[in-house]
């Protein structure tokens, strides 16, 4: 598995968002929240389900579902395990968690649970011995925390024992662009570069952490066959992302 990560970071370390081409579809109907994928299979996100697929030819090998889940959005695999954010949305107050199952089995094997903190938490990576987490605020009618907008969205980084070490807001002028919703799926680059995206767009934001202050800076916006949600990156290099309204899982060669 060391060579498996270590091959992953090299990858990841040349990605480029400016050229995007679409490798394959899916037909996946629980393509709703979020994709990762491994050399040989993917696993399709949906509120409380997961399924695990053959990449070579769609098809289903393993099914995990539990009603106790209210929100699982994306999902982020390192080792053996599968990680998702998880949180109550649209529910008010907001909590979260995140989920752990074993990619071989679909055996859930452990959470952490962040309950009432800062937001609803869409997104998570570790790069570094440090996890980088995304929690978001909505200005949707009925899904707005009270004196909380989108502006209250953070990107957190924490050490191993979920230490906060520092955090970063968005810029003002992607938060106009995504409200009233927010950053729904991301993915950290070797180089430091964050790839994320919105709700539903079908787009790519690319940010990068400031020298000064405590706001991202948002360098370009790429198109994307990849509509919203969450998104991973194979092994290869590869980009996996869904089309929600056509129910599809999406690889794509950057």
């Amino acid at each position: 598995m060391k060579r498996y990560y270590i091959f992953f970071f090299l990858c990841i370390a040349y990605l480029s968002v400016k050229a995007q081409e679409e490798v394959k579809r899916y037909k996946a109907p629980h393509a709703r929240q979020a994709v990762a994928a491994t050399e040989e299979f993917f696993f399709v996100v949906d509120n409380n389900t997961i399924v695990k697929r053959n990449i070579s030819d769609g098809e289903e090998v393993k099914r995990w579902q539990d009603d106790r889940l209210k929100h699982l959005n994306s999902a982020y695999i390192q080792n053996d395990t599968l990680f998702c954010a998880h949180s109550n949305y649209p529910e008010i107050p907001m909590h979260s968690s995140i989920e752990m199952w074993d990619i071989n089995t679909l055996e859930h094997i452990g959470n952490h649970s962040f309950g009432i903190d800062i937001g609803s938490c869409t997104w998570i990576v570790q790069q570094k011995n440090h996890w980088y987490v995304m929690f978001v605020h909505y200005a949707n009618e009925g899904k707005m925390q009270k004196n909380r907008d989108v502006s209250w969205s953070q990107l957190i980084k924490y050490d191993l024992n979920w230490n906060r070490k520092e955090a970063w807001v968005l810029p003002k002028a992607l938060i106009e662009k995504v409200s009233p919703y927010s950053i729904s799926g991301g993915v950290l680059l070797e180089d430091n570069t964050i790839l994320c995206t919105h709700h539903h767009f079908n787009e790519l934001y690319t940010l990068k952490f400031p020298t000064m202050g405590s706001t991202l800076i948002w360098e370009t916006t790429t198109p994307s066959p990849v509509r919203g949600q969450g998104i991973a990156i194979d092994p290869e290099g590869n980009l996996w992302g869904i089309d929600k309204k056509s129910r599809e899982v999406i690889r794509v060669k950057q």
